[in-house]
């Protein structure tokens, strides 16, 4: 294998990207086989019956030159991509409520393996959850009653152990949105929101949850596109190494995978290209790239990487570093259709959820 081959696999291998349709097209396979990509994601457009998308995960799969993340935003709630005849569930915030009545997480835990075991049938292998934003601002758009609660330690509490029933039945989580988006008036689909606390504000509700997710070794956590100017005056979170390296990593002592908010959402792409907006987000101390659209904006993300790295040899051998870490997070994860002992719908994961 030659070398341009070799480090189009390392940038490839740090993309996460989603794609159109019910099933995996000839130039998105070859997109995933050719450039080792880290993985996708998947969305409601890509999803018609249960069937299909034991299909769909299949062919990916089959695809991939090594496994990789097949993912979706399975939050409940407002946040539910998937076709009949998968479990509804409320928002997270009705089962964080019940948790805090009964004065125990472990249903939440049950939570998550409900999750997992749904996903797993269909050949999913992470979950964007939990949500570790925390519910402290009403007018909030996009958070509310998707967080566990409006304490920090509660969410923290409550999302660790639906982490916990996820990952013991074989699905990675993500906590997001880092370093907290709980307090935005704005939404990052739309516009760069701006969080105006003080830092010692920031760190007495905000930053909990992920600090003690960051001690808990959360496999992965998705950074917020919003800016924070008490942390940073003139980067948005994703795009900050004062925040990314200085907070996560050095303060927190994080050492698991940052993968970005999706590229495409206007909170990042209506200020600055994404292909540079990538290669910042990299070099400031994130390592998947989430570019949710458009293949040919995937592919030219991955060219500019590919070419910045020819020049630069800092960046190739931080690309490496990074690829390796990612390789290893790969190894750990299930891959294939998991042949379910159940059979969906399930009642018995329907009567769980009526109890929120």
């Amino acid at each position: 294998m030659g070398a341009i081959e070799d480090l189009k696999k390392t940038v490839g291998s740090l993309l996460v990207i989603g794609f159109e349709g019910h099933r995996l097209t000839d130039s998105a396979a070859n997109f995933l086989q050719q450039w080792d990509l880290g993985g996708v994601i998947l969305f409601k457009r890509n999803l018609e019956s249960f069937e299909q998308l034991r299909e769909l995960n299949a062919a990916i799969y089959a695809a991939a030159q090594r496994p990789p993340i097949v993912s979706v935003d399975h939050e409940g709630g407002r946040v539910f991509r998937l076709p009949e005849p998968f479990t509804v569930f409320p928002p997270m915030r009705r089962v964080g409520d019940y948790c805090g009545k009964a004065g125990e997480e472990l249903a939440a835990e049950e939570v998550g393996r409900v999750f997992a075991r749904e996903l797993r049938a269909a050949g999913f292998n992470l979950d964007y959850a939990p949500v570790l934003d925390v519910d402290s601002n009403p007018q909030n758009p996009i958070i509310g009653d998707r967080a566990f609660a409006d304490e920090p330690e509660r969410v923290a509490a409550t999302a660790l152990s639906f982490l916990r029933g996820l990952q013991s039945e074989g699905v990675m989580g993500c906590g997001k949105h880092f370093p907290g988006h709980g307090d935005t008036h704005e939404d990052s689909h739309l516009t760069l929101p701006k969080v105006e606390k003080s830092r010692a504000e920031l760190e007495d509700c905000e930053f909990k949850p992920f600090a003690i997710a960051a001690r808990a070794d959360i496999p992965m956590l998705m950074t917020a596109h919003v800016l924070y100017p008490a942390l940073d005056a003139d980067w948005p979170a994703t795009l900050s190494e004062r925040i990314l390296t200085g907070i996560l990593r050095r303060e927190m002592g994080y050492g698991g995978l940052i993968i970005s908010d999706d590229f495409f959402m206007k909170g990042i792409a209506a200020q600055w290209p994404i292909e540079e907006a990538a290669e910042r987000f990299l070099r400031a101390g994130g390592d998947l790239v989430l570019l949710c659209h458009q293949e040919a904006v995937q592919r030219r993300v991955a060219a500019h990487l590919v070419h910045v790295a020819e020049r630069d040899l800092g960046f190739r051998a931080l690309l490496e570093e990074k690829s390796q870490k990612m390789n290893a997070f790969r190894s750990r994860l299930a891959t294939g259709i998991e042949a379910s002992a159940f059979q969906l719908p399930s009642e018995k994961h329907r009567e769980i959820a009526l109890r929120f």
